[in-house]
C-alpha cells in the first residue's frame, strides 16, 4: 500500500518512507506527516494487518 503525506490514514500505522526508509507513526484518522527528511511518499506499512515485520 502507498500513501501520501497529507493523507488521512484509514488506521494506526507505521509507514516507511519510498525515498529514504525513514519511519513515521501515524494513528487513525491524523494526516500522514512528512518523513523527517521532507520527503512525502510513503511505499511499505510496517505494522499494518497482514504485514509480519
Amino acid at each position: 500500500m502507498t500513501a501520501e503525506a497529507d493523507e488521512k490514514a484509514q488506521k494506526t500505522d507505521d509507514f516507511c518512507c519510498a525515498s529514504c526508509s525513514e519511519k513515521v507513526h501515524v494513528e487513525e484518522e491524523d494526516k500522514t506527516p512528512s518523513c523527517p527528511n521532507g520527503h512525502k511518499e510513503f511505499e511499505t506499512r510496517r505494522n499494518g494487518p497482514g504485514n509480519k515485520s
